[in-house]
Order: C-alpha cells, then sequence, then structure tokens
C-alpha cells in the first residue's frame, strides 16, 4: 500500500466526538471535547495496523523518528481532513513528508548507568567499539561540557558511578533513546557471551540488571509454627572491563565490537550478531529448556538457509552437518558431532512439542558449548571472516563437505 492509501484509510477510520468516559467502546483518542479524533472498537485496531504501515513505509523516517512522534505529527498534520473527512492527495501527503524530513537531523549523546562492572584505569574513558564506558567521577567535567546547563539540571538522586555512552542520529530525543537502547541491550548480550558461561559471580547490566539480592520465605503450618528460609542471589562480583580479555583478538572479541561499529553490515554479519545476542539471552535464562532453545535457535540463524525454514528432518541435517564441518576437523570427529547434535535436537523437539523439562544441565552445557563454538570459528577463521553473504557460507560448506578439506 502507498502513504496516500494508508493516510486515506485512516482519515475514514476516524469519528469525532467526546467520547471520554464511554466504557461501553474500545477507544483511541487525540484531543478533548466535540472535536476529538476518535479511532472505536475494530477500528482502533485497523488504525494501529495502518499507522504503523504508514511509519515503515519510509526508512529515512523510521530511522529518525519513533512511532509514536510520527503517529502524533501525522494525526495533527491531517485533523482538518478528518474533521471534515476530507479526501487527501499526493500534494498533501507530499508536504507532510516534507515537513518530517526537512527538520534537521543532530547527533545525541545518549548516556545510562551501567552496572556490575570495574575500571582498571578509570582516568580515561573506556571505547569498545562505538561504546564508551566512563568512571563518572574522573570524566563529570567532561561530559557536562557538552551543555551549558548546571550541573544541578542535569542528575538527578545519587550521581553515577558508571556510565555508558552511545551516540545516535535521530530527528528528537526520544527516537535517539529508542536508538540508544536498543544497542544498550545488545551490549548487555554481547558481554554475556564473551564470559561464556551461567554464573552467579558477574552480571553486567544497563536496562536489565538484576543484581545481588536476598530471597526470603516466611512458612506458617496449620498447627501455628512458623519457619523461614533465605538465600541470595545474583552477581557478587564487579567484572573489570577494561581488561584486555574483552576485546581480545585470538578470541574473536575484537572482530564482534568492529562489526558493532559498522553502519551497514552484510546479511552474514547481521546473523553472527543475532547468533550471538540469542546465546546472550540463554545464557542468563535461569530455565534449563528454555535456555536450551535459545542456544539451539543461534546455531539455526547460521546454518538454515531461508529464515522462514521449519525445523524438519531435511533441516536438521543441514544443521548438523554444517556444524560437523565448521567443528571438525577429521572424519571422525565430524561424524561423532553431527551425532550428538542430532540427539541434542531430539531433546529441543521434545521441548517444543511435547512440553518436556526433564533436560538435565550437561545436556543444555552441550547445546551452549556447540553454539559458542560455531560462533567462535566464524569470528576467528581467516576463511570464515571473508564471508560477506549466506550463499557464499553455503558455497565454502558445499565445497568442504566433497574436498575433505578442514576450515
Amino acid at each position: 500500500m502507498t502513504l496516500l492509501s494508508l493516510i486515506n484509510e485512516i482519515i475514514n477510520l476516524s469519528e469525532i466526538g467526546d467520547y471520554f468516559g464511554n466504557r461501553d467502546i474500545s477507544l483511541q483518542s487525540f484531543g478533548f471535547g466535540n472535536n476529538a479524533i476518535n479511532f472505536i472498537n475494530e477500528n482502533k485496531v485497523k488504525y494501529s495496523d495502518a499507522v504503523s504501515n504508514a511509519f515503515s513505509i519510509d526508512s529515512e523516517i523510521e530511522k529518525t523518528y519513533t512511532l509514536k512522534k510520527f503517529e502524533q505529527l501525522l494525526i495533527g498534520h491531517f485533523s482538518e481532513f478528518m474533521q471534515n473527512k476530507t479526501v487527501a492527495k499526493n500534494d498533501d501527503i507530499q508536504k507532510f513528508r516534507n515537513n518530517l524530513l526537512n527538520e534537521e537531523k543532530k547527533l545525541f549523546s545518549v548516556y545510562r548507568d551501567i552496572h556490575g562492572i570495574t575500571l582498571n584505569n578509570p582516568q580515561k574513558p573506556l571505547h569498545l567499539g562505538r561504546y564508551t564506558i566512563y568512571d563518572f567521577q574522573h570524566q563529570k567535567n567532561s561530559i557536562e561540557s557538552k551543555t551549558k546547563l548546571l550541573p544541578k539540571y542535569i542528575w538527578h538522586g545519587d550521581s553515577p558511578k558508571y556510565l555508558i555512552e552511545w551516540q545516535a542520529e535521530a530527528r528528537h530525543f526520544e527516537k535517539a533513546t529508542e536508538i540508544a537502547d536498543q544497542k544498550f541491550d545488545q551490549f548487555e548480550l554481547i558481554l554475556r557471551y564473551f564470559i561464556g558461561t551461567p554464573n552467579s559471580r558477574f552480571e553486567v547490566g544497563v536496562l536489565n540488571y538484576q543484581g545481588w539480592r536476598n530471597r526470603r520465605a516466611y512458612i506458617f503450618s496449620e498447627d501455628g509454627q512458623v519457619s523461614s528460609s533465605s538465600s541470595n542471589h545474583g552477581a557478587i562480583e564487579s567484572i573489570p572491563l577494561d581488561d584486555p580479555y574483552f576485546t581480545n583478538a585470538k578470541s574473536g572479541y575484537k572482530h564482534v565490537w568492529d562489526i558493532l561499529s559498522r553502519e551497514n553490515l552484510n546479511k552474514f554479519e547481521k546473523r553472527i550478531l543475532l547468533a550471538i545476542e540469542w546465546i546472550g539471552q540463554a545464557i542468563a535464562d535461569p530455565l534449563p529448556q528454555s535456555a536450551f532453545i535459545k542456544s539451539a535457535i543461534a546455531i539455526e540463524i547460521i546454518f538454515t538457509y531461508s529464515e522462514k525454514s521449519i525445523i524438519n528432518p531435511s533441516i536438521l541435517n543441514q544443521i548438523s552437518e554444517g556444524a560437523a564441518l565448521i567443528l571438525g576437523s577429521t572424519v571422525q570427529e565430524r561424524l561423532e558431532i553431527e551425532a550428538q547434535l542430532k540427539k541434542l535436537y531430539g531433546l529441543r523437539s521434545a521441548i517444543v512439542h511435547s512440553g518436556n523439562k526433564n533436560i538435565c544441565t550437561a545436556d543444555y552445557q552441550n547445546m551452549l558449548n556447540t553454539s559458542r563454538s560455531v560462533i567462535k570459528k566464524l569470528i576467528t577463521s581467516e576463511a570464515l571472516l571473508s564471508i560477506d553473504s549466506v550463499e557464499k557460507f553455503y558455497e565454502l560448506l558445499k565445497s568442504t563437505k566433497y574436498s575433505g578439506n578442514t576450515i
């Protein structure tokens, strides 16, 4: 659909009037009183779909505005059309679009507290790809120099200890925050992948930090007796984020930061980052069965040719064979890896289709280790670092299969 047809659909779906306080309808309303613009019942759902589709038509607008801001500007621009039930023309659409694109793009520095870390060298900012981490007390003056406001108008509550920064290009503050928060989520998952295994020692968090906590239970029996229990959970150590471990080239970590720093990633690089994020989710997940599934998804992202493929016997052979070719260096090693992965995928099927919860720690750990080993190979192998498309990756796997060479 075109932007013109979608906006005319929105105009047609709108109803004018004061519906405030009417509990018999499902309502989305803009404005107040008799001139309020409303989308009612099934038209509310249709409106939501139409405005989302209108927002996603222009990639430049989608990249620099939030959906909420776009919606606000759309309703404001076409409010008279809705009031009068006037059909919009191409010139009206172009004027609306030009108004949005004529708004100047700015570079915003978005800072958030980062928890669970320490810096061995706090005197200077730490750069990890396009992320910058600051010890607040040492870098306070440098950060405050970006505005003319007095410090008392900038910081709220207790002073931060450490801050993480992402610079985002956008047309308003809310979009910059939305972009940065997506990157902060990604940062957490990348760090979990680097740390490697589920443990209670370390947790680095920006938006999803839980930290150390004490879990208590109070138990009362029907005969009047009382008991209680208490246990500690969560990270107990701060991780030294400027340790060379997190930028180690041999482990591929430097390559990951390099990928994250690029504006335009090829499809294969996008798959690698997505697989790493799923591994990060698996490591953070306290439930073995769901963590197992997330580890499996990471492998599927890499070895499933089509993103819409359903895991069937043919796809399973493709996944297990691909992992064996990547990880094994001899025929025997490859046969063993392939057999092990097929066995693990039998458990995956039992979880998804039968609700099986009997996943032991060893099975989950095997799936996690396999997915991490595949990613490590992809970000460290000379032959694989040059791969820039999914098609080239599968060509390499095929040639490896028939030549018997190692990757």
